[in-house]
């Protein structure tokens, strides 16, 4: 339904039949002069990488998921596969610091831990906020990392190993920083797969047994477990995410309310309309009004 773009589509290629076009896994750039995007690049988008960024100077402003995010001086701020996002009001001319892509396959490449992902609290979970002041400790140390995959990436001999490691060293700097003490990993780990079943099944209306069935956990467990990562119920994160969706097709497109209660599974679009104003408090119409 939304356009969802590899990490070529956003490099300068002459065309898209460029012999690189599907081979890209990782990018860095610094984000003074950075190009806008190109011309068949859609916003709002989806895309299939990990995007980091770690601002040094200057303000920008980023939409995801009908959040808006003001980004300023020495802040980190990342956003996962799949959320649909775009740039807001943001003076290209100002502002300094990075951008990272790398693609799951990339990090997974040489690394014997493949759960480490699923580990940090900030990926692949859109009920974290991917927003992030630093410190200055934490800042230092952190640019530190960027800055040395930028040189690597930017020499003609560059060794994907070196990459791999230095954003292994980056990803636990900032698990470091963004995940309270208290977080079990173990939970994590199963939310992150809970997360990945939601995806695929919410327009199915699974039921928290549904889900919890196919995590091989209680419904109680699970409960316990997204209440830790979320702070709302099971029920109410599968309630909400039907509702996302349906808040996205409503704004980004022509789509009317039949077809979209049609696309999420409802039986009849009076029902839709029910439970979209439950969650929203208007009517899906009147939603699509105010988006306008």
């Amino acid at each position: 339904m939304f356009p969802k773009y590899t990490i070529a589509d956003f490099l300068n290629f002459t065309t898209p039949k460029h012999p690189a076009w599907h081979s890209i896994h990782f990018h860095i750039n610094r984000l003074e002069g950075m190009q806008a995007l190109p011309a068949h690049v859609i916003t709002p988008h989806k895309h299939q990488f990990y995007e980091l960024f770690l601002v040094r100077e200057g303000i920008a402003q980023h939409k995801v998921d009908y959040q808006e995010y003001t980004l300023s001086a020495d802040t980190f701020f990342f956003i996962s596969q799949g959320q649909l996002h775009f740039w807001a009001k943001t003076n290209r001319e100002t502002i300094k610091g990075y951008r990272l892509m790398f693609t799951e396959d990339f990090f997974h490449m040489h690394q014997t831990d493949n759960r480490f992902l699923l580990e940090l609290i900030h990926f692949d979970n859109i009920y974290q906020n991917p927003f992030m002041p630093l410190d200055a400790e934490a800042n230092a140390l952190i640019f530190t990392y960027f800055d040395l995959l930028f040189k690597e990436y930017d020499r003609s001999d560059r060794s994907e190993k070196a990459l791999q490691s230095l954003l292994f060293l980056l990803l636990s700097e900032v698990q470091r920083c963004g995940q309270p003490q208290e977080t079990n990993k173990k939970h994590v780990f199963v939310f992150k797969q809970f997360v990945t079943c939601l995806e695929q099944y919410y327009a199915q209306k699974w039921t928290a047994s549904d889900y919890a069935n196919a995590l091989n956990v209680s419904p109680r467990h699970l409960n316990r477990i997204v209440q830790s990562m979320t702070h709302q119920s099971l029920t109410e994160v599968i309630q909400h995410r039907i509702v996302l969706e349906a808040k996205r097709l409503l704004t980004f497109t022509n789509l009317n309310v039949k077809q979209i209660s049609d696309t999420l599974g409802f039986e009849d679009s009076a029902y839709f309309a029910r439970y979209f104003r439950k969650e929203t408090g208007i009517a899906p119409t009147e939603f699509r009004e105010k988006s306008l």
